[in-house]
């Protein structure tokens, strides 16, 4: 056991809770701000991510993880932490001031429809029971990848907005894209190790890599900072000042 096991996912958590609070407070204290529901959607994903920093938590502090616990974990994990990703891109959509047609925002919900039953089925149907490698490849081609990639290329848009071309708005682009290249790179890395196992054990993978949740609790703490930095730019484009 390694003080950095405890101490990252423990600031993650703290970081999540801390932003997820702010954002939905000054939502709530000015819901008719122009882009108060971006820090709505942001406090919703940031809830929705944060709290899986808990079993991170626990086996830094030398719980033992069972193969039930991670069937448990995964079931919640993959379609919340896709549901949150909606909600981060959403909320950038709102702050940038790009328009979301119709189409789009139905394509959204559908995409993410599918991704419940297509998770559904394998962790509650099929009882978590993984005869192929369609889960780990297939949840990550068809879900998680291109959703991350229409994210980096929201964000890097705004930076073509010269009115948020400002050192807050360029560090928040930059900390949200980070956080898309970190959870790009750790799809690859479970298609690239998986096929190194039988299907039955790819979460085996996960299970034994620091890089995995160490990235995935970077992702946490570079998002907060990100969409602090954009809501930062904003506000002081139409405020002129904080507020």
């Amino acid at each position: 056991m390694y003080p950095a096991d405890i101490i990252l996912p423990s600031l993650a958590l703290t970081l999540g809770v801390s932003a997820s609070v702010y954002f939905f407070a000054y939502w709530w204290r000015h819901r008719d701000d122009k882009h108060s529901r971006a820090l709505l959607f942001w406090a919703i994903g940031l809830f929705l991510m944060y709290w899986f920093q808990v079993p991170a938590i626990l086996t830094g502090l030398g719980k033992v993880i069972t193969v039930t616990d991670f069937n448990l974990f995964f079931t919640l994990t993959l379609p919340i932490t896709f549901l949150a990703l909606i909600f981060f891109l959403l909320g950038i959509f709102e702050i940038s001031g790009f328009d979301i047609r119709r189409k789009f925002k139905i394509f959204l919900f559908l995409w993410f429809g599918v991704a419940i039953l297509f998770f559904a089925y394998y962790f509650i149907i099929n009882g978590g029971a993984i005869l192929t490698y369609f889960l780990p490849l297939g949840g990550n081609i068809i879900f998680y990848i291109p959703l991350r990639l229409i994210i980096i290329a929201t964000a890097a848009r705004i930076i073509f907005r010269s009115k948020l071309r400002t050192a807050a708005g360029i560090a928040g682009v930059v900390c949200v894209i980070g956080e898309s290249v970190l959870g790009l790179a750790r799809n690859f890395f479970i298609i690239d190790n998986v096929l190194k196992y039988p299907p039955q054990f790819w979460y085996v993978v996960i299970a034994q890599s620091k890089f995995f949740f160490i990235t995935q609790t970077l992702s946490i703490i570079i998002l907060v900072f990100g969409f602090y930095f954009l809501h930062l730019a904003y506000h002081r484009l139409v405020y002129g000042e904080n507020r």
